[in-house]
């Protein structure tokens, strides 16, 4: 399949965002770390980079080939640990306010 400029000025674009937004994430998660959510961020930024891998690819290569299977399968399994986690999370913070303790208390 030949390739247009458009698709080819997209490649390095993909590359260049997904790195800046998976530093970015990574720096959120070095602040955020020891808060309720540093592990919901820190599978964010796992999830971010896999997300940019798999764009990346999805330009280069076919659409219809088994690593881009692969990426799409492991980037929505980490969305979905994450969602996970942030609904776990969301209810431990209920239950402990209704307890009478604190937000942010262990």
């Amino acid at each position: 399949m030949p390739h247009s400029v458009v698709h080819l000025l997209g490649v390095p674009f993909a590359i260049i965002a997904g790195t800046g937004a998976g530093v970015f994430a990574l720096l959120c998660w070095g602040i955020f770390r020891d808060s309720p959510f540093g592990t919901a961020i820190a599978l964010l930024s796992v999830g971010m980079v896999a997300l940019t891998i798999y764009h990346t690819m999805l330009l280069v290569v076919e659409p219809e080939s088994l690593v881009l299977h692969v990426l799409r399968s492991a980037a929505n399994t980490i969305i979905a640990i994450f969602v996970g986690l942030l609904i776990l999370r969301h209810r431990q913070l209920r239950h402990g306010r209704a307890g009478g303790e604190g937000a942010w208390s262990d």
